[in-house]
């Protein structure tokens, strides 16, 4: 059985971080991963309390608003880059294996009709200078399938490939983004050699067949929306590494109505439940 995880989220409940660590512990999960914390001292007593529990600290999820101005020439972008490399530091100092990253981001955009891809020379430069880094100290950037799965995450998988950066990046499959963000490719054909992680959560696809939006990246627990998690499993299995079933969920975030009456226990069970069985359907 493949090993199972969550984001470091309090989800609205009145927890302390230590009882957080203690009930994801107490359910079943072995791993978690957060968002990037410039505070060392903020890393540190989280990586203390994870080491009391058990609990193994996966990865960060490194900043990705603004993301886009990687893309451009300008000072945004370079100070991006920059932020991106603090990331990495982190990550090594810490002993946590890899940093999320999107490729691109775009919160809405119309669907009738092509789109430009936000592919480019400087771009692939600065995403090749953060792999390299993160590489030198062992450090992966797991680029995620985001709005544009089959623009710029291809061609910048292909890009960071054909310079050898293989020991600073990987992929991550995003089953919700996979869902709501549709792609003609195949993920595990097209990634799934470098897969290392996973963010499991589930939404009810695209509203609106006009418009592609976060909107719909609900976050709601697995099986709770309408992914068909048989294809996941299927998708999972084809890539050659068993990467663990990693839950990125939210109960505030389009709050359904049971949700308001779990308590922690309850919330955090059911939660780890949908992980075990998502797994075995990895099987």
């Amino acid at each position: 059985m493949r090993k199972i995880g969550i984001n470091f989220s309090k989800q609205g409940f009145d927890l302390t971080d230590e009882a957080l660590m203690q009930l994801l512990h107490n359910v079943g999960f072995d791993r978690f991963f957060c968002g990037w914390n410039p505070d060392d001292a903020a890393t540190d007593a989280l990586c203390e309390l994870a080491a009391k529990y058990g609990i193994v600290y996966e990865s960060v999820h490194a900043p990705f608003r603004g993301i886009s101005h990687i893309w451009e020439e300008g000072e945004k972008g370079d100070a991006y880059t920059a932020e991106l490399k603090r990331v990495a530091d982190s990550c090594h100092r810490f002993g946590i294996g890899y940093m999320t990253v999107h490729a691109a981001n775009a919160p809405r955009f119309n669907n009738n009709g092509p789109h430009g891809s936000k592919f480019s020379t400087i771009g692939e430069e600065r995403f090749a200078e953060i792999a390299a880094y993160a590489g030198e100290r062992g450090v992966k950037i797991a680029i995620e399938n985001v709005e544009f799965p089959d623009r710029e995450m291809l061609s910048l998988v292909r890009a960071l490939e054909k310079r050898g950066l293989q020991e600073g990046f990987a992929t991550l499959f995003d089953v919700g983004h996979w869902y709501c963000y549709p792609s003609e490719l195949d993920f595990a054909e097209c990634f799934g050699k470098y897969l290392i992680g996973t963010h499991v959560h589930d939404n009810f696809g695209i509203t609106d067949p006009r418009v592609i939006t976060w909107d719909d990246d609900s976050h709601v627990l697995p099986f709770d929306g309408t992914i068909d998690y048989r294809r996941v499993g299927e998708t999972l299995k084809n890539c050659p590494t068993p990467v663990s079933i990693t839950l990125e969920i939210s109960r505030t975030r389009n709050l359904l109505p049971w949700y308001a009456d779990y308590t922690p226990e309850q919330f955090f069970a059911t939660a780890a439940e949908r992980a075990r069985h998502v797994a075995q359907l990895c099987e």
